[in-house]
């Protein structure tokens, strides 16, 4: 494989968690008076959640702490099972494994609710170590959370994959002089993942994992 390791990104990649946000974000602003679309939201989420958070915030007047709550609240109304992993995402990870990969995660969202959502799945055998918020490196695109599973596995940088769903994934792999694939869009003016893909069967077919059984 050209591939032995793989670092995956989780909200949108991993785990398809964008529709319950979007509904929750759509619910909060509907509790302070406002309509709201859900394209509109989707294409702003293709930022990150707390750049969302804040141009709403701006734009209608709302103080942000409380916002957030309410977008948590109704995010608490959601089962996990509402926020499964996508097709193929886990077979992907399972098949990687059995052919002598390893899996990794750097993520913006915390330890704890990540935790969660793996061990709902029963899927954290499938992943060595991951980076979370807790970690406290700055948000990709910085390239300091890969960095620091580089480092710390002592990983050749060009036997190793970063998948994410958005820009910001693949211009914080490329700052850590990592390959990227970009999962489920196409990548803005400037920005070249070495992959595109919108399912993970293409993601077999790069790790060389489609004759597996």
């Amino acid at each position: 494989m050209r591939f032995r390791y793989l670092i995956w990104d989780f909200d949108g990649t991993l785990f398809d968690t964008y529709p319950v946000l979007n509904r929750s974000i759509r619910r909060a602003l509907a509790e302070f008076g406002v309509e709201s679309d859900e394209e509109r939201i989707a294409a702003m989420l293709s930022d990150t959640l707390s750049d969302t958070i804040d141009a709403l915030a701006r734009e209608h007047d709302l103080d942000v702490e409380t916002f957030v709550e309410r977008i948590r609240h109704h995010q608490a109304e959601a089962s996990l099972a509402e926020r499964p992993p996508f097709p193929g995402a886990i077979r992907v990870c399972r098949r990687f494994l059995k052919a002598g990969g390893t899996n990794y995660i750097h993520t913006h969202r915390d330890t704890e609710s990540l935790m969660a959502y793996l061990d709902f799945q029963g899927v954290v055998n499938l992943f060595a170590d991951c980076v979370t918020r807790d970690d406290g490196y700055p948000r990709k695109p910085d390239p300091a959370g890969f960095a620091a599973l580089v480092e710390k596995h002592n990983l050749p940088k060009a036997e190793v994959l970063a998948v994410g769903d958005r820009d910001l994934d693949v211009l914080g792999a490329h700052a850590a002089g990592l390959a990227a694939c970009l999962f489920g869009t196409e990548p803005g003016p400037g920005v070249e993942p070495e992959y595109v893909i919108h399912d993970f069967g293409e993601l077999e077919r790069i790790l060389g994992l489609e004759t597996q059984t």
